[in-house]
């Protein structure tokens, strides 16, 4: 799992001892973490050098996103 991924889900996650315990509150905020930092990172994309119309624009993002967060097609 990618580090920046590890960070968001331990920040909603309960701890005890050896073990990571997660509910739905938990979950839901982890989600709309990623959700939060995927539209932010969309949104500051460079697209300067990007040529195509809004298909390839989109295909930027997409894969600035999948970088940050370290995932394989």
């Amino acid at each position: 799992m990618n580090e920046r991924i590890k960070e968001l889900a331990m920040n909603y996650a309960h701890k005890m001892g050896n073990s990571v315990l997660y509910n739905a509150d938990h979950l839901e905020k982890f989600a709309e973490l990623i959700v939060k930092e995927c539209a932010q990172l969309a949104r500051n994309t460079n697209l300067e050098d990007v040529e195509g119309g809004d298909s390839a624009v989109l295909l930027a993002a997409k894969h600035h996103i999948l970088d940050h967060f370290g995932v394989e097609e």
